[in-house]
């Protein structure tokens, strides 16, 4: 069997930050959502553009909560 040694978290409820990320990269989810949408009834010529922008903005707002956790959950040296 292996034996995994992770750091726990201390703290069980969610800081002001973490709110902030979560309220920020939730509106960046739906902004991509419309962005999606608008890429198919937009001007002739920006569809494609107007669909990547709604994929990337999907994607980064599954990467903000990613590195924010990643960046303050460090364990301590």
């Amino acid at each position: 069997m292996s034996n995994i040694a992770t750091t726990k978290r201390t703290r069980n409820s969610a800081s002001f930050a973490d709110v902030i990320v979560f309220i920020v990269s939730f509106a960046l989810f739906i902004f991509g959502l419309y962005l999606f949408g608008a890429g198919f009834f937009g001007a002739p010529g920006t569809e494609f553009w107007l669909f990547w922008a709604g994929l990337l903005a999907s994607c980064f707002a599954f990467l903000v909560p990613i590195v924010y956790h990643w960046v303050s959950d460090r364990p301590q040296i």
